[in-house]
């Protein structure tokens, strides 16, 4: 629980502003240049003033990550499913995630991987996340395919999932930025992949 101090509008503010440069500094330099100390020389604030708000460098990271997590989750919770309109919803859906993920989002989720392979807080922080989408995209399923029953709702999820990170491992990692047309065609032809398997899945 943060304090009073850091829930002040001061306080928040200050937090905002090392969880900026953390995130500037994560993505520009890598994790391993991540340094609390270069931080708050930036920030003109004493380490031990960024230490009130992020003790250790990791909790710092996992901040900044978990805030990127959150962004892509709010992109699913902000959208409206219409049972009558599957298509053009799995579309809309697709079309906005795979945007977000071809920006700094899908570098920073990329270093998320890394970490969650070599640190068990990191992969507890990926987990958390895959479970919220893993429960939101099964609630989809039943909504567009509720004959299905709770095993095949759940199986159908998780492969409806790795289309989308698939699909957006091939944005992150394209070798020059694609345009934007590009990555709408990617997004219209998951749509329609994950909605022949709604329709068809047995």
């Amino acid at each position: 629980m943060k304090s009073k101090s850091a829930r002040s509008p001061k306080g928040e503010a200050r937090r905002d502003a090392i969880e900026v440069e953390g995130r500037r500094m994560l993505l520009e330099e890598g994790y391993a240049r991540v340094s609390l100390r270069a931080i708050a020389m930036r920030l003109g604030i004493s380490v031990g003033n960024l230490q009130y708000y992020f003790p250790t460098k990791d909790d710092l990271v996992e901040a900044v990550i978990a805030a990127e997590i959150e962004a892509s989750l709010s992109i699913l919770d902000g959208i409206t499913w219409d049972p009558g309109r599957p298509g053009e919803c799995i579309h809309g859906a697709a079309r906005a995630l795979l945007h977000h993920h071809a920006g700094d989002s899908g570098r920073f989720y990329a270093i998320a991987e890394f970490l969650a392979l070599n640190d068990p807080r990191y992969a507890r922080l990926k987990a958390r996340g895959y479970a919220h989408v893993f429960g939101y995209v099964e609630g989809l399923v039943h909504l567009m395919a509720s004959h299905l029953e709770a095993d095949l709702r759940a199986r159908l999820a998780h492969i409806l999932v790795a289309l989308i990170d698939g699909a957006s491992l091939q944005v992150q990692f394209a070798q020059a930025q694609l345009p934007e047309e590009h990555i709408d065609a990617l997004a219209y032809d998951v749509a329609e992949a994950i909605q022949h398997l709604l329709e068809n899945w047995k």
